[in-house]
């Protein structure tokens, strides 16, 4: 549990300083690092619950997306300036190196394995990003109708 809480709070910096250098505007910034954080903490304790990395980053993403449209109502911005920074930590760099390294050094069965992981992760992240994005999209047109 130390080692999840310690990763968060890492997640949470490093968000922080990738909204300073994209320019969020400065009373954002907390919930922009915070986003990164809370997000990769359901990803890590997702992934202590299910062995399924497709599943365990869909999950995560999901979450971040929620989390960010959550944040964009309750400050009026867009959720995109919650959304990537949440969505960071999950990106998988290390697995993309891995799977490039694999293949120019010619380690095929590597390069399958590493490049599956890679592919399964960023997969996860799309469909958890896109289900919760078209979920809202209907919800706000749902309440845009009874307004009427």
């Amino acid at each position: 549990m130390l080692r999840v809480f310690i990763e968060m709070l890492t997640a949470s910096i490093a968000c922080f300083g990738f909204s300073i250098i994209y320019q969020a505007r400065p009373n954002r910034l907390v919930l922009c690092g915070l986003s990164g954080g809370i997000t990769w903490g359901v990803c890590c304790l997702a992934r202590e619950f299910n062995d399924n990395l497709f599943i365990y980053y869909m999950i995560a993403a999901a979450f971040g997306t929620l989390l960010s449209e959550f944040l964009a109502r309750r400050t009026k911005c867009p959720a995109t300036i919650f959304l990537i920074p949440a969505l960071l930590p999950m990106v998988p760099g290390g697995s993309l190196y891995y799977t490039t390294y694999a293949v120019v050094t010619g380690d095929h069965k590597g390069a399958v394995y590493y490049g599956q992981n890679t592919a399964l992760a960023a997969l996860g992240i799309a469909v958890g990003l896109v289900t919760v994005s078209v979920l809202m999209y209907y919800y706000n047109e749902f309440k845009s109708h009874l307004r009427q």
